[in-house]
């Protein structure tokens, strides 16, 4: 395919798969994916893979159940709409048009957390005066009900004092406010009120974290909408906003409140909204990016979340996976990690499963005759794996167990450590699910665990997986290069004292991933 000129420069055309987009590594511009001429995606070029040298961007999981038959693809860069590609492409063996729609054919697009929404720009404009109506009425009631003084933050703010309107591929808006509070327990406390406050006024209110909440309502098309209200307060010299933002803001950036025009209505918003959205978007905030995600330093994510909520890092995908059907599609027949651990582990020993998942290993550890104790983060695992136990009659044990809690780290590590029975842990395809944080506290717990003896056996995908076609669809997963596990497991007096990487360890289905083994003990 020839190259795409246009503007001052000229790029090598992106290509499409049934699995992925493929860009090409001259192409840095924020993109957005088009089919049938719907924006249902948009996307910041990856960096390398630093083992395949690759730019692949697998399509979202969110879409993938609408991509069967024939569609008209277009990629176009988000500033300047210059297309880069634009062609049929015929995904798999299915039949007609392919649209990504909704039952009411409203068209969907995948927003910044992997959603599909219907988003503003495919609304009309009596969507808009919806929720700018109900906007309007909860800014007013946190302010002469609720006591606080409530701006318009995020999305709308940036919409508001960028163009003087929502961004379009935005599908619900955001307020905060300022607490005069200076103490994180006092920031709950009015936060609870306010709760409180709002029901008494009927709004419909889900909790997301001890400083924040969601109202719903309905829009002018019947679909369900959401404006977040995230507290704001000053501890350190520093404003804090949820869910994230931490920042040298003086209290002047915020009040007096001045005001912004959004779809030329005036809207409370911080004195200076420009330097909250650079604090909160960085300081190229004036350019559009739809594929934009906030990534705060871990300090203030650290911080933010020990006060506010607890440490629930991708809770939600799991919880959904683990209630819902796609996890049916896990095998329940016992891995093949599971039998080579069985071959070198006695059944007189306990065995600790560390995110068991669907109990497939675990209950097969179980009728073996292992003393099994499950640890999972998802608590819809947890009861599934409790009934299974109950209907096979197996005496395996399941509590929940998360790896991001320290506290519930110590806790669990000192008791395992108290009991006399010789303990081997055991995590498969745990370690890639993990963020940093987790896996550090992952050592821990086994120096504690297995300093008096016992075994940790892990098998996780490495680098050379990254770029490969998965059978669960893409989320979270970090793909480990095995000698950064092996030092941090040195480092914390840990011996490998086996260690294999390869293909063909794993396979499932038409995925045969790139994996590593290793089994570990800590010095007596």
């Amino acid at each position: 395919m020839e190259n795409v000129t246009g503007g001052s420069s000229t790029v090598h055309p992106p290509f499409i798969s049934d699995a992925a987009l493929h860009l090409p590594t001259d192409l840095d511009a924020v993109l957005d994916v088009c089919i049938a001429g719907h924006r249902v995606w948009s996307v910041s070029p990856p960096s390398r893979n630093p083992v395949t040298e690759s730019r692949r961007v697998p399509w979202p999981p969110a879409l993938r159940p609408f991509l069967t038959g024939k569609a008209r693809v277009t990629i176009r860069e988000h500033v300047g709409a210059r297309i880069l590609l634009d062609r049929d492409h015929w995904f798999g063996t299915g039949e007609g048009e392919v649209r990504v729609v909704n039952d009411a054919g409203q068209p969907l697009s995948v927003d910044k957390d992997g959603r599909l929404q219907c988003s503003f720009s495919a609304g009309s404009t009596a969507v808009v005066d919806s929720l700018l109506d109900n906007v309007e009425a909860l800014l007013r009631d946190l302010r002469e009900e609720g006591g606080v003084q409530a701006f318009l933050a995020f999305g709308g703010l940036l919409g508001a004092v960028r163009e003087g309107k929502l961004i379009g591929h935005d599908s619900d808006a955001d307020v905060g406010y300022l607490s005069a509070c200076t103490h994180p327990l006092d920031v709950i406390r009015e936060s609870f009120h306010l709760q409180r406050v709002l029901r008494r006024r009927g709004y419909t209110i889900r909790r997301w974290s001890a400083a924040s909440l969601k109202v719903r309502f309905r829009d002018a098309d019947g679909l369900s909408r959401g404006i977040d209200i995230f507290g704001g307060f000053i501890i350190d010299d520093h404003f804090h906003l949820m869910p994230n933002v931490r920042t040298p803001l003086p209290r002047s950036a915020i009040l007096p409140l001045g005001e912004v025009t959004l779809h030329g209505r005036r809207l409370p918003a911080p004195a200076a909204p420009e330097a909250l959205l650079a604090a909160t978007y960085g300081e190229g905030w004036r350019v559009p990016d739809p594929s934009f995600k906030f990534q705060p330093p871990a300090s203030a994510r650290r911080r933010l979340t020990g006060w506010m909520r607890g440490l629930r890092e991708h809770n939600r995908y799991w919880e959904s996976f683990y209630s819902g059907q796609r996890s049916a599609a896990v095998p329940d027949q016992p891995s093949a990690f599971a039998q080579w651990v069985h071959d070198r582990e006695p059944t007189s020993r306990r065995i600790v499963d560390i995110g068991f998942g669907t109990a497939r290993d675990a209950l097969w550890f179980a009728g073996l005759g292992y003393q099994v104790h499950g640890l999972e983060y998802a608590r819809a695992a947890v009861e599934h794996a409790r009934e299974r136990a109950k209907t096979a009659g197996v005496p395996a044990k399941f509590e929940a167990f998360n790896l991001y809690e320290l506290r519930q780290v110590l806790t669990t590590g000192a008791r395992l450590a108290q009991d006399d029975t010789s303990t081997t842990l055991y995590g498969r395809f745990l370690l890639h699910a993990l963020e940093d944080d987790g896996r550090h506290n992952l050592w821990r717990l086994a120096e504690m665990t297995l300093r008096s003896g016992g075994r940790l056996y892990l098998e996780f995908r490495t680098g050379k997986d990254a770029d490969e076609e998965h059978e669960f669809g893409e989320h979270f997963r970090r793909f480990l290069n095995p000698d950064t596990v092996v030092d941090e497991i040195e480092s914390r007096g840990g011996h490998v004292e086996y260690r294999e990487e390869n293909h063909g360890l794993a396979v499932y289905k038409n995925e045969d991933p790139h994996v590593c083994r290793i089994v570990v003990r800590w010095q007596r």
